[in-house]
């Protein structure tokens, strides 16, 4: 008898057995705890933007997480003339937001929402130190769809060989490392979290490399730490406070090797002081701006920067990241080629306005 109600029992709880969620892993089991607690705190941000080359308008959308109660972090991209700005709670309601900074030399904007208090809030982890291979998992709206996740390892970390913002130079230009990550990173992912297996954000997604579909591509985070770093600038200041040479640099690969090698120098390592900002670092410092003439032909090479604090650069892209470490404070040495010699240069970085 009794066996006989251990055979009805077993057999009345198998159709509930066979539909529960078989987590057969702790990695698993984690992915999906942070997965269900993140996706609260995810918004679809979308608004109409204008073609800049065909003039033509339409919607578009991108990703954003709430850090504060009515603030969400996104990419500067995302919002760039952006009007009529919305965003998509992961229940489906829809409230306007409008920008409240941004940084674009690093790709962040923070966005203030109306009209309703995050659902949940993301906290930053630290992006220092991240083992290669470590599990990732991203949030956001690829292709407008809200909600999805992809999960995946931490490829890789450094800076990006891709080539500048063609339409803004400006956009992620002080950005050094990146994190790469084989998690699927496509369109309308951007400004979205990336988090670590204890739901802490360590990146912000920023872009593919490779094909945008995100098939064969490799997707590419701005590091949390940065992005903390400059929430709290812009909270606290209203703009970012990295380092900022205050001088426009031009790539000693853009100039003749001919006029290189009359003032010595027979390497293109390095960057040359094309423009220098009244009352920046390197106006105080004494930095020398090349000399053209109505034309706009080359008259007289500008200072050349071959190294910061001792390590060398090897282009105008180098000196900007490089610097932009610091703060305001902070003391940079610059080997400087000036006149066929070789000099050495102190800089104090001040704060940006």
């Amino acid at each position: 008898m009794m066996r006989t109600i251990a055979l009805l029992t077993l057999l009345a709880l198998t159709p509930a057995l066979a539909q529960a969620p078989r987590l057969t892993t702790p990695e698993e089991v984690a992915r999906v705890e942070v997965i269900r607690r993140a996706l609260p705190a995810v918004v679809k941000i979308f608004g109409i933007l204008r073609d800049p080359q065909t003039g033509n308008e339409g919607p578009t959308n991108g990703s954003g997480f709430f850090y504060a109660p009515s603030r969400i972090i996104t990419n500067y991209h995302v919002v760039q003339d952006l009007r009529d700005i919305s965003v998509e709670l992961f229940d489906g309601r829809s409230f306007p937001a409008q920008v409240f900074a941004v940084d674009k030399g690093i790709d962040i904007a923070i966005l203030t929402v109306q009209g309703v208090t995050a659902p949940a809030q993301l906290s930053f982890g630290s992006s220092q130190n991240l083992p290669v291979g470590m599990g990732l998992v991203v949030i956001g709206s690829p292709f407008g769809q809200r909600n999805l996740s992809s999960y995946g390892i931490l490829a890789g970390i450094g800076p990006t060989a891709a080539e500048k913002n063609d339409l803004d130079p400006e956009i992620g230009s002080e950005i050094g490392d990146l994190l790469f990550t084989d998690a699927r990173i496509v369109q309308g992912n951007s400004g979205g979290p990336v988090l670590d297996l204890q739901g802490r954000v360590v990146g912000v997604a920023n872009a593919t490399l490779g094909d945008l579909s995100g098939v064969g591509g490799v997707g590419v985070a701005i590091p949390g730490d940065l992005v903390r770093q400059s929430v709290n600038d812009l909270e606290r200041f209203g703009v970012p406070q990295r380092g900022n040479l205050g001088a426009t640099l031009l790539d000693l690969g853009e100039l003749d090797p001919i006029l290189l090698g009359r003032v010595g120098l027979l390497s293109t390592r390095g960057a040359m002081i094309e423009k220098v900002q009244p009352g920046g670092p390197a106006a105080r410092a004494g930095l020398r701006p090349a000399q053209r003439d109505q034309r706009g032909k080359l008259v007289s090479l500008g200072d050349i920067v071959l190294a910061v604090n001792g390590r060398a650069v090897r282009n105008a892209s180098e000196v900007t990241q490089t610097i932009a470490r610091y703060r305001p404070g902070d003391r940079v040495n610059l080997t400087i080629w000036r006149n066929g010699r070789r000099l050495d240069v102190s800089l104090t970085m001040i704060a940006r306005r």
